[in-house]
């Protein structure tokens, strides 16, 4: 065996073995480039903002909902209607005061958040939901199990995909021309030539996204390294993870008491100086303290940063100048922080989310068409010699439940959103539920179904499922909310428009799939036939 054949070996054996998890970290990763506009559809209760947002009357009303709120909060946070975040919401952290059991049983400790209206300032009550950060969070915690085994599971995937990355590259000697390659007639071949199309395509994404996943996982996969220098004590390691990544306060709060200054009039002296500037938030660091910090920050325009922050004393509204110690950090750390931007898209605008959104699903379909390309190629083999092996029976019904599964069960997650009613407790974990639900009973469908049906059926059968579930959705989305697709367009609400209107077109492309499966079933059939008549 050359060089070239071992990494063909490896390529093969390294992209097929965990290739149904990389698809589903592909697949709900890409999802997470749009988590709060997925959010925004599965809470439709929250106003769309029908005019432009009055900052004169709804920042004092929020400062005093904070104000009645959140007395002893140590932070305050109002995010603003902006862009591809359509809310209005006050966050607040209570910290614990252990020697005051009053206060901490009626300010609770931790975060707490409440949506107010964009247009009155007055509080929305809000279904449950687990939203867009639970697919978000699916691509790398999973579900069901330890944080630290999903860690290393996932890391374990991240590897095995920049492996079979760096050996496609060295397997294809023609890569470039391959690229312009599409062998439309050949069965086999398409399959390649399509996995080779979504490969090259967005090589140095996926290349990108790949390592930088590895990165934001190494305190779990590298751990020996913190533990040679630190100890196995996971309260020191997580000490010492916080001292090096956490930012540290302005300054510290003095604990003398003193009003916090209009947060409206900072708002206007920051618009004041900066002419066009879009404010996303306003924080403020020991509101009703001497040393309070109010920041203020913007979207970027450019840069990996996507924010830029200004600083004010809430003393007085002066500006105030951070500790030049407060925004120093080590290369490792911008290294790290730079790779955690660049893999979440936190920098991205619109159209270049749609590039890393896009550049995800090309990942998905790259490991979908391989492992195909894998089990139509020995099928042909094997068919030839009149076997039927297990292995490969394991690997065409994972294809299906996981390529065309996963998808119908995510559709199933928007469905039961809608479905599953706004008063039951925990409803954004039964929102989970049935994702997992409906993804293990497609997973099941193509060994219920083998030897009643050819495994193109089966392909044909959760093709025209999937079609039909997100076409539904918006169908479903009129039949069960008063904020539906035609009352978003009346108002402008284009997200909750977009959305609707992306489900018909992933409707579509699954409709036409399952055109051009049949298509093909049918000249199957014709050409058997055929070919017994001619015998």
């Amino acid at each position: 065996m050359n060089f070239r054949h071992s990494m063909t070996w490896l390529h093969t054996w390294t992209g097929l073995a965990l290739s149904w998890l990389l698809y589903f970290m592909f697949i709900t990763g890409s999802a997470g480039y749009f988590d709060e506009e997925i959010t925004r559809w599965m809470q439709p209760e929250i106003p769309v903002q029908q005019s432009e947002f009055d900052a004169d009357t709804l920042i004092p009303a929020a400062q005093r909902q904070l104000q009645e709120l959140a007395p002893s909060a140590d932070e305050w946070f109002i995010e603003l209607p902006q862009g591809r975040h359509p809310y209005f919401k006050l966050w607040w952290h209570n910290p614990r005061v252990e020697a005051d059991e009053k206060t901490t049983a009626s300010h609770p400790p931790g975060w707490h958040e409440l949506t107010l209206d964009p247009n009155t300032g007055a509080p929305v009550q809000v279904r449950e939901t687990a939203g867009g950060e639970f697919l978000y969070r699916l691509h790398y915690s999973l579900h069901y199990m330890p944080k630290e085994l999903a860690y290393w599971l996932t890391s374990m995937a991240a590897m095995f995909m920049l492996v079979a990355l760096i050996t496609g590259v060295v397997i294809h000697r023609r890569i470039f021309v391959d690229l312009f390659t599409f062998r439309r007639a050949k069965r086999h071949a398409s399959w390649l030539d399509m996995h080779n199309l979504l490969a090259v395509l967005p090589l140095p994404f996926h290349l990108m996204i790949t390592y930088s996943g590895l990165i934001l996982l190494m305190f779990t996969t590298m751990i020996a390294i913190p533990v040679s220098s630190y100890g196995p004590n996971p309260e020191t390691l997580k000490a010492v993870y916080d001292t090096v990544f956490s930012e540290p306060e302005y300054q510290e709060a003095s604990g003398t008491d003193a009003a916090t200054v209009s947060l409206l009039d900072v708002y206007q002296e920051e618009i004041a100086a900066n002419e066009g500037i879009a404010i996303a938030h306003i924080g403020v660091e020991h509101p009703g303290d001497v040393n309070a910090v109010i920041e203020i920050s913007s979207i970027a325009e450019r840069g990996l940063e996507g924010r830029n922050e200004s600083l004010y004393r809430g003393l007085d509204g002066s500006p105030f100048d951070a500790p030049e110690n407060h925004n120093k950090q080590s290369a490792v750390v911008a290294f790290y922080k730079a790779m955690e931007k660049l893999h979440e898209g936190l920098f991205a605008s619109s159209f270049l989310r749609w590039m890393y959104f896009l550049s995800g699903l090309m990942g998905a379909g790259m490991i979908a068409t391989g492992a195909i390309f894998w089990a139509v190629k020995r099928r042909y083999s094997h068919s030839k010699a009149g076997l039927n092996p297990r292995g490969l029976e394991l690997v065409e019904g994972l294809n299906i439940g996981t390529v065309v599964g996963l998808p119908i069960a995510i559709a199933a997650y928007f469905w039961a959103n809608r479905l599953i009613p706004v008063s039951l407790e925990t409803r954004g974990d039964w929102e989970g539920h049935c994702l997992f639900l409906v993804w293990l009973a497609m997973l099941i469908h193509p060994f219920v179904r083998r030897g009643k049906i050819t495994t193109r059926e089966a392909w044909i059968e959760q093709l025209n499922l999937a079609a039909a579930i997100y076409m539904l959705i918006p169908v479903v989305n009129i039949a069960t909310s008063d904020h539906h697709v035609l009352v978003a367009l009346k108002h402008g609400d284009w997200i909750l428009v977009g959305f609707d209107l992306a489900m018909v077109g992933i409707a579509l492309g699954f409709a036409s799939a399952s055109m051009i499966m049949s298509r093909k079933h049918r000249e199957a059939i014709t050409l058997t036939a055929g070919s017994r008549a001619g015998v």
